[in-house]
Order: C-alpha cells, then structure tokens, then sequence
C-alpha cells in the first residue's frame, strides 16, 4: 500500500509542477494594425557593406531613424530588424504585426536565410533602446540608434564582446553624402562601446516587443516597453495545484 500511495504521490507532483510551469509561461501574442507610418524626428541616410547577404536597395542611402506608428494600441517609436524588406510612410499606410515579446530564439531576416536573436543580441537591443529613449529625440541620436540595432543584430563581436561597425569586415557602416552620416555611425558606435562596458544596462521594468509583418514584404519592427512580461497570473495557478494535491491526499486518507 505505502508503495502505491508513494507512486500517486509523485505522479501528482510532476502534474503540479507543469502547473507550476504553466504558471510562468511566456506572453500571449497579440496583433497590431498601423493606420499611418512617419519618421517623426527626421532621418540620416548611411551605406551598409554586407558580403555575406544582400541588403535590400544595394544598401546605399539607407534610411536609419525612429519609425512612428499610429496603431490600434496607440502611438509606438519603433525601429527596424529588418534590413531587406521596407515600410512605408505616409498616410494612411495599413500594416499588420504579430507582436511577442522579443526572446533569444525569435527568427529575423538575414537575407535568404532565417537568423536567429541570441540572448546577447537581446540584451544589447534592450539596453539600446532603454539608455537610447533618455538621449533627446533628435535625429542625430536615433538615427544612431537605429545604426548601433542593425549593428547588434547583423555585425559580428569581437573576442571580447565588443563592436567595431566602421571596420572593413563582413558587415560595416559608411557616411553618405548626408551631412549627419558619419557623426551618426561615430555616435552608433558610442552607443554599443556603452552597452558592452556596462555603462548602458537594462533593468526588470523594461523589454522590447518584436512586430513581425503579416501584410507581406514588411519589414520587421522592435520597440521599448515598460513594465514587466505579461504572463498567467503564478499564484492563481500554484494555488489551484496545490488544491488538486490537498483533495487528492484526503481522500486517500480516508480510502486507507
């Protein structure tokens, strides 16, 4: 007898553990539909060599600046992972998105392949865009943003962790003939020599939603959100199976 009570035991267990489990799942996606697309701090163009992928447009005068979405969740700044596909400005411009909360694992675009966002890349992105939204909203600073993002998610690190966007390797930066270019690449790669000495941290108030196009070649967004990941509320769940375990070992009690 104390052997099948022992066995119950355990199986109810594991069953409360998924429960448990359940309990700090991940968040619910949820979709986004723009009704208009802008840069509303202005835009700085910049040339992007990459020799393993082509990027969309020859990757000259590419446009690097806060994307403003007006939503049926309210206004967002986002910023663009997604060097080869385009969104378009003006109004009305109706996109839809998945939106999840960006994790390591989510998939991005690399040319004909499919990437993949390390947790690295995560925590650079979200210390990006976390330090990014306290430097004034102009279109030095986010254009730089922009650049110091694509840098995180498509340019390769040192052996120390480090970036170096102007050097000449697979993937790098180089100025246009737009006068902020260069003081913007210069400013992108003082924003990731920021984030990898620790100077520019994350916190548990803050993450980045990842929008991913679901209206075509639209290319794929990121944004700053407060607050912690919206998940099932964990005591209601524990509760309920910690509730299955008190029934279940008063009734054997009274079956024994």
């Amino acid at each position: 007898m104390a052997r099948s009570v022992g066995f119950t035991i355990k199986s109810v267990l594991a069953a409360s553990g998924i429960l448990f489990g359940l309990a700090a799942g991940s968040a619910m996606a949820t979709t986004v539909t723009t009704s208009s697309v802008s840069l509303p701090n202005g835009s700085t163009t910049v040339n992007i060599v990459d020799t393993l992928q082509s990027v969309d447009g020859g990757g000259s005068n590419i446009i690097a600046g806060t994307i403003g979405l007006q939503t049926n969740i309210g206004a967002l700044n986002t910023y663009c992972v997604d060097l080869f596909d385009y969104i378009q400005t003006g109004n009305p411009s109706v996109n839809t998105f998945n939106q999840n909360v960006l994790t390591a694992g989510s998939h991005f675009q690399n040319g004909n392949a499919t990437g993949t966002f390390t947790q690295a890349q995560v925590n650079t992105i979200t210390a990006l865009l976390l330090n990014g939204s306290l430097q004034t909203q102009n279109t030095l600073n986010t254009a730089a943003l922009q650049i110091a993002i694509w840098a995180a998610e498509y340019d390769t690190t040192a052996g120390n962790g480090t970036y170096n966007i102007s050097s000449a390797d697979s993937f790098y930066f180089t100025h246009t003939s737009d006068s902020n270019s260069q003081s913007a690449i210069n400013l992108a790669q003082t924003f990731l020599n920021n984030v990898t000495s620790g100077t520019w941290i994350t916190d548990n108030n803050h993450y980045v939603q990842f929008l991913t196009s679901t209206t075509g070649n639209v290319q794929d967004l990121v944004y700053l959100a407060t607050g912690t990941v919206a998940t099932p509320e964990p005591s209601t769940v524990a509760l309920f199976g910690l509730g299955l375990i008190g029934l279940w070992a008063a009734r054997r009690r009274k079956m024994i």
